[in-house]
Formats: structure tokens, C-alpha cells, sequence
């Protein structure tokens, strides 16, 4: 057998020099005749860091190749880097082709988890970066040294836990291509409506009224009530219902004096302010009885004009019954106002978009081999794409909050610190709900139970794996802990003597408490200082084995992650139209004084900016694509795409469409 297959390679060989001469196919055929005289193998050595920690880049594949010009080069070896980032890749020199020692090349690879039909893994590879390393390497033994990787990098430049892109390095990811051609369709749609508003108040302006940009835009939830019976969207109990399951579902607080008084606030003492609008501190009281909630009072207190700084005067307090009539009326709009606000930047753009960039960036630096990928990566995935667009659109010095909104980008950005300052995945769950009324609490607490029946059997399936690569967790709560912004108590954590002015009467701490703290820190949870700096956001672990109470609050985490990720966003988001859509409704904020009819021009928003908000409550809203259940890119586990379906029914009969809930925030 020897002999015959010695007599085949001959001939091979043979074949390769006469007919073939200097193609790949005879290099590679001479490399099969030298192996028989094969010297031992060569091995590349390196270690790996990541370029803004210098921390290890561990469990990431490394792959070495041959590096030739205009070709993806020879394959020549395979391996993962350890825990302290090294690796060692064994490779056969001949694979380079005969008489050529290899140029060598290094390329880190990420993987990407996804399903096939079957619910198998399929593991699909991201190029992470390139190294060259030497030319004609001969040596047995090449050591590529220590090289820094820009993978998903911190940007150490922001005061939030924001990536680094940069435009030599790109995105770590990329949104999915059908995202990114949904979102072309409808804006294409709506940014013809916009480009026309635009140009009509550059030729003739005093034809662009705010009723003329609502006609052109579709009509919204308030519009469509308003066409089937009048005055219904207006109503006190309308209201109070979007008060609490709205876009902005409240957090309510409870009297300590009187019984089923309950109060909303909103107080923006701390900010600087935008001169070109009003804004308003406003504190809303509503009553409990049968089975119902009602709206008693409305207080309003403006801030006097000034240059806006933060702790501006104020003017005198304002109180509203609903026996005001029309004074009643317009009360309840600046409230909608403040509500509305609040919704885009705090509910919808802090907790859902800023938070969760955190999240995101932690789990793709360091879950390389770990099975939590399968359960938080469908989830993570896109949002640092949607936040660097909103970077420009929202929250910059031309952004469209701090231009339409009441506060400056000086104060739009601490409102974001403050936020970020006090929001942590440890102790968190839904608010109770106060009754059958309070859809969303119901809706929530239903939704929370179906993902703590999902992450408790991805535990248990995954347990192994999850302690075996358990340093990779221990890495991402490090970078977690380390990249938080410092924790800021809220007012109701301070004690009453030392808590700031907070406008209208009774809307310090004194007098109200919360009405329950499932979504309110706890402090008797220990947080960590790291350089002296109390951080917001606590550790998971502090160890490189998992003890049952690391698994618990691993749990917790990817729960909360999970929560605000997929139903949260997806209520926020989805509701943007419902209570944005109708400028005479509710916008961003209103201007000179804020009182008077809502067919005032003068009051509501300029045209321009009524055009730009009904264009992004409808494009934020339509872009219709990264769903659990659709499950387009085939990344979500099965498990909780069944145990969603089994709940439909309960969903249903609360009035909720599981269908709707979204994947990921990537719009």
C-alpha cells in the first residue's frame, strides 16, 4: 500500500512540474510529496488586549493565514485565546505551498449565534481585525507579540458608557438589512411630507400653518376618537387612562396623610432652559374610589423668564379644578406636555436607548464563548446604530429635543446624567398595578413572568456552560461596574431637610411617598466605589466561580436586560403616535405663556416644528422590523418565542398583541 501510494505521489509530482508548472493546484500538489519529509510543525504565539483597557480579549478566535496580495491567502491554522488573552496557533509551513514560507497574517474572528429550522446552533464569523505580522517567516516558533484590539472600545470622551466609533475601524455591527430597508420605505414616505413643509415656509410661510402639517400627516389615536365621538380625548378619564398606560406609563406616589390621594410630578428645577419655549413644573392629584382613578387638581408653576439657567425664579404656583372649565382644559394640556417630554427623553430615550448601550457593550466584549450569547445578544444587537443616529438627530446642538423641546442641550444632557445616575438591574421588577384599570402594570408584571419562566430554563439547559466560562462573566459586570456613571440618589433618597426646592406646593418629599419601589433603587443593596466614585450600576460577581447567588443575580440581570430591551422599548416606542401624533394634542413643549385655545398658533409649536414631530412619531413607529416572534433573523431561542405563544391568550384578554412585542431596540 506504501509502495503504490509513493508511486501515485511520484507521478503527481511529476504531473505538477511538466503540465501544471506554477499554479496553486501544484504548489499544493508538490506540498503533499514534501510532507513525507515534513519538518516538525511551527507554532505563532501572541497575546491579545483590548486597546482602551488593556484588559485581555479572551475566548476570541484567531485564525493565521499566509498573506497573499489580491487573495484571501492560505489557511494555515486555528485556535481561541485563553483567559489571559494569549493564544498559540500549530501550523505546517508547507500549507504555504512548497519552497514559500508564509507571510503571516492574524485575523480575530467573533461569533454570531443563530437557529437553524431544526433549532440547531449555526454559528456565523464577524472579521473583528486585522494583524500582519512577518514576511518569509522561517523561524519555528513566531511570536506576534502583544497587540492592542479595538473591539467594541469604550469611548472614554462621553459621560455615559457610549462605544467608540470610529471611521477607521467602523461599527462592531451593522443593522440588518432588512431594518435598514424598512427604514428607508417609511422615511422615504414621510420625508417627502417634511421636504414640502420646509420648502413652503421658505417661499411662503404664512401658508404653512400647524393644521395645514397635521392634514398631511396620518391621523393618530386622538385624531380618530376625536372623528367618532368629540370631545372624548379631552375627558378626564382619557386623561387619567393615558396618564397611566400611555407612552409614558407614570410612576405614581401615594399621600401619607390622605387616603387613595395619589400624585404625579414633574419637576425641571435643575435644568437649563430653552428660551424660544415654556416650561412648566406640574404636580397632578387624582383620587381613588370605586374602582377608579379621577384627576382632582393640576398645579402648574412656569419659570419666569431669564437667561435658563438651572435654579431659576419662579412664578407663583397655579392650581386647576376640573370646575375651571376652559382654564380646566388648557391646564390638562400643559400637563400632556410635561408627560410627553418626559416620554421621549426619559422613558424612551434614557431608559431604553442609553441604559441598554451599556448593556450591549459589556456582553459583546466579553460573552466570546459562554451560552449567554443565545439569550442576550438577539436582544443587545443594533442598538449602538440606532443611539450614534440619534446622537445627531435627538440630542445635538441642532437635535430636535433641545430645539423643540424646553430645555437646552446643556439641560437635556444633565437630565440624562441624573437618570443613568439611578438606574440598576438589582431589585428591579414592575410596579404593582393599583387595579384592573392599570393596563400596562398588568400587562408588565404578565410580561416579567413569562421572561423569569424563560431565563430560569435557559438556566437550567445551559448550567455547564454558563460556570464553565463563568471569568466571562465576572468580565463583563467588571466593565459594567467600571464604565457606570456615578450614582446619584433621587430626591425621595434624600433626607427631607437637605432635599431641594421642588416648585408646587407639597411636591417635596414630604407628604407623598411612593405608591410601591419595585422600579425604585434599593439601597440596602451594596453598590461599589471604584477611584473613589460611588458607581450606579452594582456587580454581578466578584468571583471567577459561580455561587448561587451569582447565578441569582446573573438571573436578575438578563431579566431586567431582557424587560426593557423588548416590551418597555416596544411600549414607549410603539406609543410615540398615540400621544405625540396631534399637535393640538401634545408635543414637546408650547410657547408664550401656554394658555389659551389650542387652535392658538401662537401657543403651539411653530410649523416647522410640528412638522418635524409628527415625522418622527410616525417613522419611529412604522419601521416595523426585529420582532420575538417574527423572529426575522432566526436568533431568538425557541423557548421564549413558545412560552410567548402559550400566553397569548392572557396578553389577549388584557387588550396586549404579543406579536408586537420587538426584538431589540434598533429603531
Amino acid at each position: 500500500m506504501t509502495n503504490s501510494t509513493d508511486l501515485l505521489l511520484d507521478e503527481l509530482e511529476n504531473l505538477a512540474k511538466v503540465v501544471l508548472l506554477d499554479s496553486r493546484l501544484a504548489r499544493k500538489v508538490l506540498s503533499w510529496k514534501e510532507r513525507e519529509r515534513r519538518p516538525a510543525l511551527h507554532v505563532a504565539v501572541g497575546k491579545l488586549v483590548f486597546s482602551d483597557t488593556r484588559k485581555p480579549l479572551r475566548h476570541i478566535t484567531v485564525e493565521l493565514r499566509d498573506r497573499d496580495i489580491g487573495a484571501r491567502g492560505e489557511f494555515l491554522g486555528r485556535g481561541m485565546t485563553d483567559k489571559n488573552g494569549c493564544f498559540e496557533i500549530y501550523y505546517d509551513p508547507l500549507d504555504a505551498g512548497v519552497h514559500d514560507a508564509p507571510d503571516l497574517e492574524l485575523r480575530i474572528i467573533a461569533t454570531r449565534p443563530t437557529f437553524s429550522e431544526d433549532n440547531r446552533i449555526v454559528l456565523s464569523e464577524v472579521l473583528v481585525h486585522l494583524i500582519k505580522g512577518g514576511d518569509q517567516v522561517r523561524e519555528q516558533r513566531y511570536d506576534f507579540g502583544l497587540h492592542d484590539v479595538p473591539y467594541w472600545p469604550y469611548d472614554d470622551a462621553k459621560p455615559f458608557p457610549r462605544v467608540l466609533l470610529h471611521e477607521l475601524n467602523g461599527s462592531p455591527e451593522d443593522l440588518a438589512l432588512g431594518r435598514r430597508t424598512q427604514a428607508y420605505e417609511v422615511s422615504e414616505r414621510y420625508q417627502a411630507i417634511k421636504t414640502k413643509h420646509v420648502a413652503l415656509n421658505v417661499i411662503s410661510p404664512a401658508l404653512l400653518t400647524t393644521d395645514r402639517v397635521q392634514a398631511d400627516y396620518p391621523p393618530n389615536l386622538t385624531i380618530r376618537r376625536e372623528q367618532q365621538k368629540p370631545g372624548s380625548t379631552r375627558a378626564d378619564d382619557f386623561f387619567v387612562d393615558r396618564l397611566l398606560n400611555g407612552m409614558n406609563p407614570c410612576l405614581l406616589e401615594r399621600s401619607t396623610a390622605l387616603v387613595n390621594r395619589y400624585r404625579v410630578r414633574f419637576n425641571w428645577d435643575a435644568y437649563a432652559k430653552n428660551p424660544d419655549h415654556d416650561l412648566h413644573n406640574a404636580e397632578a392629584h387624582l383620587e381613588l374610589a370605586a374602582g377608579a382613578l379621577r384627576v382632582v387638581q393640576i398645579t402648574l408653576q412656569r419659570r419666569l423668564e431669564g437667561p435658563g439657567q438651572a435654579g431659576p425664579e419662579l412664578g407663583e404656583p397655579l392650581t386647576f379644578t376640573p370646575a375651571d372649565g376652559e382654564r380646566w382644559l388648557q391646564a390638562k394640556r400643559v400637563f400632556r406636555t410635561n408627560t410627553f417630554f418626559a416620554a421621549e427623553l426619559i422613558e424612551h430615550f434614557v431608559k431604553a436607548h442609553l441604559q441598554m448601550e451599556q448593556y450591549a457593550i459589556a456582553a459583546f466584549r466579553n460573552l466570546n464563548k459562554s451560552p449567554l450569547q443565545l439569550l442576550l445578544f438577539p436582544h443587545l444587537k443594533e442598538v449602538i446604530n440606532i443611539n450614534q443616529r440619534a446622537d445627531v438627530l435627538l440630542v445635538s446642538e441642532s437635535g430636535y429635543i433641545p430645539k423643540a423641546g424646553p430645555l437646552s442641550l446643556r439641560g437635556v444632557l444633565d437630565v440624562c446624567m441624573d437618570r443613568m445616575s439611578r438606574l440598576d438591574w438589582a431589585g428591579w421588577k414592575p410596579r404593582a398595578p393599583l387595579g384592573d384599570f392599570h393596563t400596562y402594570a398588568r400587562v408588565a408584571n404578565l410580561y416579567w413572568s413569562v421572561l423569569t419562566r424563560y431565563v430560569d430554563v435557559f438556566f437550567e439547559k445551559h448550567l455547564d456552560g454558563i460556570r464553565r466560562d463563568w471569568i466571562e462573566v465576572l468580565a463583563m459586570s467588571d466593565d459594567l461596574v467600571a464604565h457606570s456613571v456615578a450614582w446619584k440618589p433621587a430626591d425621595r433618597e434624600i433626607p427631607a431637610a437637605a432635599a431641594p426646592r421642588s416648585g408646587p406646593p407639597g411636591s417635596t418629599r414630604g407628604g407623598f411617598e411612593p405608591s410601591d419601589r419595585n422600579e425604585l433603587d434599593d439601597p440596602t443593596i451594596p453598590r461599589v466605589q471604584i477611584g473613589g466614585v460611588m458607581k450606579a450600576v452594582r456587580p454581578v460577581t466578584s468571583s471567577e466561580q459561580a455561587s448561587a447567588e451569582d447565578l441569582d443575580r446573573l438571573k436578575q440581570l438578563c431579566r431586567y436586560v431582557l424587560f426593557h430591551t423588548t416590551f418597555w422599548h416596544t411600549w414607549v416606542n410603539d406609543a410615540q403616535p398615540d400621544d405625540g401624533g396631534e399637535v393640538a394634542y401634545s408635543a414637546l413643549a408650547l410657547r408664550n405663556g401656554s394658555f389659551g385655545p389650542e387652535g392658538d398658533p401662537d401657543i403651539a409649536p411653530t410649523a416647522i416644528e410640528a412638522s418635524q414631530l409628527l415625522f418622527l412619531t410616525h417613522v419611529l413607529a412604522e419601521v416595523r422590523y426585529g420582532y420575538i416572534l417574527k423572529n426575522e433573523d432566526g436568533d431568538v431561542p425557541e423557548e421564549l418565542r413558545m412560552l410567548l405563544l402559550e400566553a397569548k391568550n392572557e396578553f389577549a384578554r388584557l387588550g396586549y398583541d404579543v406579536s408586537n412585542i420587538r426584538s431589540r431596540v434598533n429603531i
